[in-house]
This record gives C-alpha cells, sequence and structure tokens, in this order.
C-alpha cells in the first residue's frame, strides 16, 4: 500500500516533547533516534514473499517478480515479451512500499489488452535520483519498442511526486510528449500529514531521516519547485492537461483539498489537474488500499477502456 501509518502523527508528538526553542547536540540526537525507530517501523515491509507471487508463477513471469522485488529503479516489462510491440502500452508506479506488487489487481485485468510494465523503485532513495533513473530506463523502453512513447501511465499516491519530478528533471521534452496520465490518490501539492514539517527545523530533521517525507512535505522549497512556478509550467507544456486525469478520494486524510495556507491549496489544485473523478466516501475505501480496491478499479476501468479504433490494434 502506499502509507502503512500515519508517520508525520507520531513524529508530532515526538517534536511536541522537545523544549521550546531546543537544538541543543542531545535533543537533536534523541529526537533522530526516536524517529529512526518509528521510521523503520512505518518502512518496514513483509519479510514473507509477496501475496500476488502467485500470477507470476502461473505466467511463468518468476525472473520477473524477482526483478520487482529488488526495487531497483527498473522498467519491468510484466505481460510476456513475445507480446511487446503488438498492444498498447500501461506503465504503473507504484506507492512508497516494499512490496510493488500492491499494483497487481490491475495488471491482472489489464494484461490482456495492454504491454503491463512496472516501474520498481526504492522510495527510500532521494527523489530526484528516482526520478532520473526513471527518464533513464523510459528512453530504454522507448527505443525498444516505439508504443512506449504513447503510454498510458497510472501512478499511485507518492509515485506522483516521483513521476512529477522525472517529466521536470527529462532533459528531452519528447520523452514524455505522447503519454497520457491516470493518477490515483495523488499526495499533490504534499501530504497533509506532512503538514508539522512546516518549521524549518522539524522538516530539516524529519528531512535528515526521511527522503519521502521530504518530499511530501507540503511547505518546503521542493514542493514549490515540484507543483509550482516554472516546474508547473514545464509540466504542463508537456503532458498537456487534457491528457491528464486524477482520480480522488473523499476525506482522503493526505489530502490538501482544505489546507488553510492559499499557497499550499493551489499548488494541490496544480497537481490534480482539471479533470478529476471523486469516489465518494465508501465502505473499505482507503488511501493505503486504493489499488486493490474493486470500487476503486472500477473507476480506473472508465480510464482505461482503449478507445475502439485503438483497440482494434489488439
Amino acid at each position: 500500500m502506499g502509507f502503512k501509518l500515519p508517520f508525520q502523527m507520531q513524529i508530532t508528538k515526538l517534536l511536541a516533547v522537545l523544549p521550546a526553542g531546543a537544538t541543543t547536540s542531545r535533543h537533536i540526537f534523541l529526537t533522530g533516534v526516536a524517529i529512526s525507530l518509528i521510521a523503520g517501523g512505518f518502512v518496514t515491509g513483509c519479510a514473507t514473499p509477496p501475496s500476488n507471487g502467485k500470477w507470476f508463477a502461473e505466467n511463468g513471469r518468476n525472473a520477473a517478480l524477482g526483478e520487482v522485488m529488488k526495487r531497483q529503479d527498473k522498467i519491468i516489462q510484466l505481460s510476456p515479451p513475445e507480446a511487446a510491440g503488438d498492444k498498447l502500452v500501461l506503465l504503473l508506479l507504484h506507492g512508497a512500499t516494499d512490496d510493488p506488487t500492491e499494483m497487481m489487481d490491475i495488471v491482472r485485468e489489464w494484461s490482456g489488452k495492454y504491454d503491463v510494465f512496472l516501474y520498481a523503485f526504492n522510495f527510500r532513495r532521494p527523489v530526484e535520483k528516482v526520478a532520473a533513473d526513471f527518464d533513464g530506463e523510459m528512453k530504454r523502453i522507448e527505443s525498444e519498442n516505439p508504443h512506449c512513447r504513447d503510454a498510458t501511465i497510472v501512478d499511485y499516491s507518492y509515485s506522483a511526486i516521483v513521476f512529477r519530478e522525472a517529466v521536470i528533471l527529462a532533459d528531452d521534452r519528447s520523452l514524455f510528449s505522447g503519454v497520457s496520465l491516470i493518477q490515483l490518490v495523488p499526495t499533490a501539492g504534499g501530504s497533509r500529514l506532512a503538514r508539522t514539517m512546516r518549521p524549518r527545523f522539524n522538516a530539516w530533521l524529519v528531512s535528515f531521516f526521511s527522503q519521502f517525507s521530504r518530499a511530501e512535505n507540503p511547505y518546503g522549497r521542493f514542493a514549490e519547485q515540484l507543483w509550482a512556478g516554472a516546474g508547473n509550467q514545464k509540466f504542463n507544456a508537456v503532458i498537456r492537461p487534457e491528457r491528464v486525469h486524477t482520480i480522488l478520494l473523499a476525506d482522503d486524510e493526505h489530502s490538501l483539498a482544505q489546507a488553510a495556507d492559499k499557497m499550499v491549496r493551489e499548488r494541490y489544485e496544480n497537481g490534480i489537474g482539471t479533470n478529476v473523478l471523486v469516489i465518494p466516501k465508501t465502505a473499505g475505501l482507503s488511501h493505503g488500499y486504493f489499488p486493490t480496491n474493486p470500487v476503486a478499479l472500477w473507476y480506473l476501468r472508465q480510464l482505461l477502456e482503449p478507445p475502439p479504433h485503438l483497440a482494434a490494434r489488439n
């Protein structure tokens, strides 16, 4: 899932016990140790084989499963290689998780109509490096399969940040000029759970121990570069707004839709775009398990069904 625990809420409690203005090396050290322990509990993945391993075995793709679970910032083809070049391309980006197979319900449904790829990345690395590696991988698969230039990209939660940074970093605008984007509950503008990082000391301290929390900070310089100004203009110039669709969840705990800060709300709105579907609050549907929920998958289905003139190619 995209997020396992409300990490920043625990950080808030930690920082609250520090005396006002405390910045001594002892306070910083003790708080840092505590944050490290919390971060460890927050990001720890499953020690057992992923529950979705059966699909890979049934489809003769055990080797691909091994590559996926390494999370080495590689785009991995999940559909059979012999079908490459004959179908439309669907490229998935998972959330901040140790188990990228959280996207497998989407793979199961669409591997018949699309040539499906997954970008399996290590979310603990700086987002700039993960995004730069994604750019390199896009160049590789586009050189191998021309249809990748017109791929439909589906990102989920934290990976909306990864993808946006990749588009902005790319030195060749044509790399993404033909793609369409579907965002599943993106942490657009950052995450509301990271709002405690507004004080600079809090932001510095949390960022030191958690790179992905730094990227989620809605108040930092990175948020401004990614969701506003020149960065936002470049993203919209490369991927036209009409080719971006976003599926949101009502009352999402990560959403900045109701942020008091006007600039934060503007960055959030820049991130979600103008083509937005909002799923009403539904029992059993949450941000963390969004890609596996039948209701969420129904909404995604409305956007992924290929147009008849393109489906005929399959």
